[in-house]
């Protein structure tokens, strides 16, 4: 299982929407975020070993990216573990970490958006 794990969705609401319900899902995650954009539609935020009392046993960080077409809004995630200074691991990881972040974010994301 890899590491890293990369995710895209569309969805009919519009870029701003979007953006409002990703900021909230990485704060509702108890996550902070460490940079955001709307001009870009860009997102950087950081998880702690432990959500929602869950132990993950990694750091993770997350890249959220929207771009908008005509009537659809696309939302790309990249989700990879971090080590306590903030660097990418690339060995060493527990398997399904990202997955479970990745996983809990899309939801909190529907749930967001209605």
């Amino acid at each position: 299982m890899p590491y890293t794990i990369k995710e895209t969705r569309t969805y009919s609401q519009t870029s701003a929407q979007v953006f409002a319900a990703a900021q909230k899902a990485v704060t509702g995650l108890q996550g902070k975020i460490l940079q955001e954009d709307a001009g870009t539609g860009t997102i950087k935020g950081q998880f702690d070993k432990k959500i929602h009392g869950k132990v993950l046993g990694d750091r993770s960080e997350i890249i959220v990216t929207i771009s908008a077409a005509e009537a659809e809004t696309s939302i790309s995630t990249e989700v990879y573990p971090i080590n306590p200074v903030g660097q990418k691991l690339m060995f060493g990881a527990r398997k399904g970490v990202s997955q479970t972040v990745n996983g809990w974010f899309w939801a909190h994301l529907e749930h967001h958006l209605g």
